[in-house]
């Protein structure tokens, strides 16, 4: 809050609703065809988690599961819960066991981590962007934590090369992959990291490379998960703040963020509230119409 403070401080409220009133439609379809893209990404983290556990659904039902719990799971606290309980709830009712459901879940944060493991190693290799001070790391540049996420990733792809057993830490088991199925972990993962910053890089005036951008977008994501608050909301902005400007006017930065904030999360989030609501009540219906059905019978 204070970061975002001193941002604003000197602009006034004329010049931010000056700078929405001249926001240009296309860039909301752009950044909508944007978060279609990255959620069908988030439904083949599902689809390659089902895969390795043998386990096989239609892409619709893949997709419908995805987009339900990462809509829920994007925007409000306690975000695994609020997942696992979505998927918990459509999996068992499709035949998928509770474990099984437990285990894609887990597939399905090791395959996230990959992908921000890659985009950030290749991005932050690539483009060493100065970390902020009031993240408080003990790093100038984020070049060195660059190199750090890509020596992960080439590690998790030797390990899946080999031949073994899974592998246990204390209580949590990651079952070993086969090469071709980590590069596709990275792959969906990495396609949902550069689909949801296009999302808000077409909400910017275009005056940043997009790989400039994209190192700055990722450290604000990390910072955003660091902190542990939902969507990163306030930690993300002020990181984005501090990284594009004063390259960009802070008015067409904050007004991008929250048409971005709009589109990429209570969009959907009013979308998958109206489609369980719905689900929920036809269910509730039938279900009572078939106790009525019972009791006349």
């Amino acid at each position: 809050m204070w970061v975002l403070r001193s941002e604003l401080h000197n602009h006034p409220l004329r010049e931010i609703l000056g700078e929405l009133r001249s926001f240009k439609r296309v860039k909301l379809f752009l950044s909508l065809g944007a978060t279609v893209l990255g959620f069908l990404a988030l439904a083949g983290h599902d689809a390659v988690s089902l895969a390795a556990l043998g386990r096989r659904l239609p892409f619709r039902r893949v997709a419908y599961a995805a987009f339900l719990s990462y809509a829920f799971g994007n925007t409000l606290p306690l975000s695994v819960v609020t997942g696992a309980a979505v998927r918990f709830r459509l999996y068992s009712q499709w035949g998928i066991e509770e474990g099984d459901a437990t285990r894609v879940m887990t597939l399905n944060t090791v395959t996230y981590v990959l992908g921000l493991l890659a985009s950030a190693g290749l991005a932050f290799a690539l483009q060493p962007v100065m970390v902020p001070g009031f993240l408080h790391l003990p790093l100038h540049s984020a070049r060195p934590l660059g190199f750090l996420c890509l020596a992960v990733v080439v590690a998790y792809l030797v390990w899946s090369s080999r031949k073994g057993d899974d592998l246990t830490i204390w209580k949590w088991e990651l079952p070993r992959p086969t090469f071709r199925r980590a590069l596709a972990q990275i792959g969906v993962s990495f396609g949902d990291w550069v689909f949801s910053g296009a999302a808000l890089y077409v909400l910017l005036p275009h005056r940043v490379p997009f790989h400039v951008f994209f190192a700055i977008y990722l450290l604000g994501q990390i910072a955003g998960l660091v902190a542990q608050v939902p969507a990163g909301l306030g930690v993300f902005e002020a990181v984005m703040l501090w990284g594009l400007t004063p390259a960009l006017s802070t008015a067409s930065v904050l007004i991008g963020l929250v048409a971005y904030r709009i589109v990429y999360f209570l969009l959907p989030l009013v979308i998958a509230t109206a489609v369980w609501v719905v689900r929920e009540g036809r269910r509730w219906l039938r279900k009572r119409a078939g106790h009525v059905r019972r009791a006349s019978a």
